[in-house]
């Protein structure tokens, strides 16, 4: 990191910032407890589904309004890197249950995908290589605690690491960017993804609560 150019070492520290506060999110600790029971934890990737769909969703529109052509051929690899992968998680989790329509699962992924179409395409490498796939990561770090050998999880730790950095290496390549417009983004958009895992947790929690 040091390295790096002192506008890109600043956006990289907030961004740990809040990688580091999500770690402490409710659903990272809920999957990290052992306490947490097994039906729990299962429910986690029930309501994980429809995030895992979005996702789908997500690098797929970056993927059609990216014209930079550089950027362009990296959303389309990262399309087919992902590809697939919400199906994985369905055969890794074959329970024959699906969540219901969650309004605030909706609202998140919305939010996500129109700022894919909508922002310039350094603002879109930051959406996907430095939120998405970090907050995969950590998220993915958890669930292998919580389901050893599980391949959905075991499928993200090293290819999220790289996407990681080819974020970076994009952003330290080409600075034509703005070090405010980035963290106020970095800001935004782990309020959201903070909001949607709370979410996950939470429906989790009430799936497999006892009854009163």
């Amino acid at each position: 990191m040091t390295t790096m150019p002192a506008p890109l070492r600043e956006v990289a520290h907030r961004n740990q910032q809040h990688v580091r506060a999500y770690r402490c999110s409710d659903l990272i600790l809920l999957l990290e407890n052992p306490a947490t029971p097994a039906a729990t934890k299962d429910a986690v990737l029930t309501h994980l589904a429809p995030w895992s769909e979005a996702f789908q969703r997500m690098i797929s529109v970056r993927a059609a309004f990216e014209t930079d052509p550089e950027l362009k051929e990296l959303a389309l690899q990262h399309r087919q890197e992902e590809l697939g992968h919400n199906d994985i998680l369905a055969d890794s989790h074959p329970t024959g249950r699906t969540a219901d329509w969650d309004p605030v699962v909706e609202a998140g992924a919305a939010w996500f995908v129109e700022q894919f179409r909508t922002l310039p395409g350094l603002h879109r490498v930051v959406l996907a290589h430095l939120v998405l796939e970090a907050g995969s990561l950590t998220f993915s770090n958890a669930g292998s605690l919580a389901f050893p050998g599980n391949p959905y999880f075991a499928l993200h730790d090293e290819a999220d690491q790289e996407h990681i950095e080819m974020g970076y290496r994009l952003l330290a390549e080409r600075q034509e960017w703005q070090h405010d417009e980035v963290t106020e983004l970095l800001d935004r958009a782990w309020q959201i993804i903070i909001m949607v895992s709370d979410r996950i947790a939470e429906l989790a929690r009430r799936d497999t609560s006892a009854p009163a």
